[in-house]
């Protein structure tokens, strides 16, 4: 009796211990947060430091180095990326039990290979932080940036990966991650790109003798992305300068802002300077005939150009003659294809009619009222609705007024060079459709550009570019009867067109129903949908065209006085002509809202600007400085 006693107290001694004894890992340990930043120390340091940051305790393990040396830097992090970084490198691995860290010698090749945490900092040649450098594990879209600190943190790293850190007017770097977990980076100067000439008001100067803050986009790269606006391509490309599009209307007009808004009431439009001379309406320039662009965006940059460079200037240095010898004949052609992205979510036909239905007996249950909730004594008119009041069409005005829209571009150059002389010519057609119906954007643009050099102490140059586009715009106007909003609101049981006519809402007819439905004497009540045109038949028949020509160029000639030494005198014109012409159709049936007898105008402007600048430029080298100096006088008129 007392043995089957002992072994039933041995037996729940055992069932006890079992649990505590059998290595499991805390749920809670994966929400507990810590920061460590601990270089080059012994692993007990840590975790002490772990201890006493948290509720955990390391247990004992035979034969675990906690000497060794590692380092940790994690800032507010989990315990487990804390836990990873100590024993990265180690064949030490850890299980949580309770409230226990139990270390043991020997790791899987399964935890080997688990991804990890990497942090470091970034400094360049001086020891500085490098703010906003770009850390990324190659090959992949795992990145980060670097803080106000120079400091990075990057999760997820897989084991032999290569970290890649980049930042501008910087050599990139590739470093094999290896037992790594903290690495700190030195970044190299990219002493091309500080030797790069860019241009700084009335001359040119290297990247790395300024002090002002410019940025360059090459034309090549404005290109990429096939677009048809010069703004459009620029956009992401240069920092610091945000472009927006408040329209969808091919060729709609873009808003540019270059360090934040520093104007309440007036432009933030920045200065365009192409190839010396102030142009309007800069995006109308055919972004294929553009070589560069240089953006200055503080005051010391564009301090040159006085307050009309308040908002940034954008100088742009168009292509010309080829540099190279003989001729040389090229095509640059592109197509693209644009959707609606989204359309937005409205009722269709059954859902309508259920509304409706669901708001009489709204009235019914809240407002008194006892109509009838049989929809077929209301719509009634058999063009458009069955005997039992469901409708006949199901009209999704979204795809009826949209298309796949079809465009491309296209340019052909020829160049030639020879003794002291070049000549470019290019010619562009440029066809972008909207993707609402019979909305578009083209345009011809033809540029030549002409230099020579008759005598060492003279170059001349001529740059002529001849611009005309025209196109078709919807109204951008939300309030009124313009196809944006009617596609939106019409009703979506009218066909498009109903014999051979095109719908309105106030071609439906309806019966006016009893106030309360068993009382013939109760009056009537009418229902008529508010008054809203047909958004095809507005972009079919609705014409909103602009016309736009500009003649731009400029003609100058350059004495080279010395060596270093160039006095310089040019004349520029910037010439546009705009016309608009609007016409509605006359129609037997008058559209909503729409003059009912038709109408057509027309208005046209132009404007006139020149500008005539002399100015003497001097530049030298001694040793690895640099001198530079610019005196000179510009006159400037507008008519």
């Amino acid at each position: 009796m007392n043995k089957k006693i002992i072994q039933r107290i041995s037996l729940l001694i055992l069932l006890f211990v079992l649990p505590i004894a059998y290595p499991v890992t805390d749920i809670h340990a994966q929400d507990v947060r810590v920061t460590i930043r601990m270089e080059k120390v012994r692993m007990e340091q840590v975790m002490n430091e772990i201890e006493r940051q948290t509720k955990y305790l390391f247990g004992s393990a035979e034969n675990v180095d906690v000497k060794r040396i590692v380092t940790v830097q994690v800032v507010n992090r989990p315990l487990q990326e804390a836990l990873d970084a100590m024993l990265r490198g180690t064949n030490v691995s850890y299980t949580v039990q309770g409230s226990n860290i139990v270390l043991k010698n020997g790791r899987s090749e399964a935890e080997a290979k688990k991804p990890a945490v990497i942090s470091g900092v970034v400094r360049d040649a001086a020891g500085n932080p490098v703010v906003g450098a770009a850390v990324v594990v190659k090959g992949t879209t795992n990145g980060t940036m670097t803080d106000a600190d120079g400091r990075f943190s990057i999760s997820n790293v897989p084991a032999g990966a290569v970290l890649q850190i980049s930042f501008i007017g910087y050599l990139t770097q590739e470093i094999l991650v290896g037992n790594q977990s903290t690495i700190n980076v030195m970044l190299k100067e990219d002493s091309q790109t500080l030797d790069e000439v860019v241009v700084v008001g009335y001359g040119t100067m290297r990247k790395s003798d300024l002090t002002g803050s410019i940025s360059t986009a090459k034309g090549v790269d404005i290109i990429k992305t096939q677009s048809f606006n010069a703004l459009d391509g620029l956009k992401g490309k240069v920092a610091g300068v945000n472009i927006f599009s408040n329209t969808g209307q091919p060729g709609g007009e873009m808003r540019v802002v270059i360090r934040g808004v520093s104007t309440i009431n007036a432009s933030t439009s920045p200065l365009y300077v192409v190839d010396g001379v102030v142009m309007s309406d800069f995006q109308l320039l055919n972004p294929n005939d553009i070589e560069s662009v240089e953006v200055l965006k503080d005051a010391s940059s564009a301090a040159i150009y006085g307050a009309r460079g308040a908002n940034g200037v954008i100088l742009v240095t168009t292509k010309r003659g080829d540099g190279g010898k003989g001729v040389h004949i090229s095509y640059d052609g592109s197509i693209s294809i644009g959707t609606m992205a989204k359309q937005m979510d409205v009722m269709d036909s059954n859902e309508w009619m259920a509304a409706f239905k669901q708001g009489l007996e709204n009235a019914n249950a809240w407002q008194g009222k006892n109509f009838t909730t049989d929809l077929s004594q209301i719509f009634t008119d058999e063009r458009l609705f069955n005997a039992d009041g469901s409708p006949k069409y199901n009209t999704n005005w979204q795809d009826e007024t949209s298309r796949t829209a079809i465009s491309h571009n296209h340019q052909i150059s020829i160049q030639r060079s020879g003794e002291g002389s070049s000549v470019g010519a290019f010619i562009n057609y440029t066809d972008q459709q909207g993707v609402l119906l019979n909305s578009y954007f083209k345009r011809i643009n033809a540029k030549l550009a002409y230099d020579d050099k008759p005598t060492k102490w003279l170059s001349t140059s001529v740059n002529v570019l001849v611009n005309h586009t025209w196109g078709n715009r919807t109204s951008d106007n939300p309030y009124g009867q313009g196809a944006l909003r009617t596609m939106i609101e019409q009703l979506p049981f009218l066909p498009v067109m109903l014999d051979g006519v095109y719908t309105q809402t106030n071609i439906i007819k309806t019966n006016a129903i009893l106030n309360d439905k068993d009382n013939p004497n109760s009056g009537y009540q009418g229902f008529s949908p508010e008054g809203v045109g047909n958004p095809v038949e507005l972009l079919k028949r609705v014409y909103r065209m602009q016309y736009r020509t500009k003649i731009f160029g400029n003609a100058g000639l350059t004495f080279h006085l010395m060596k270093g030494l160039d006095l310089k005198t040019q004349f520029g014109v910037d010439y546009q002509n705009s016309r608009d012409a609007n016409y509605t159709p006359f129609t037997p049936r008058p559209m909503i809202n729409q003059n009912s007898e038709g109408s057509a105008s027309a208005n046209n402007s132009s404007a006139l600007y020149w500008q005539e600048e002399t100015y003497m430029n001097y530049s030298t080298l001694l040793g690895k400085h640099s001198i530079n100096a610019m005196l000179g006088l510009s006159w400037q008129g507008r008519d």
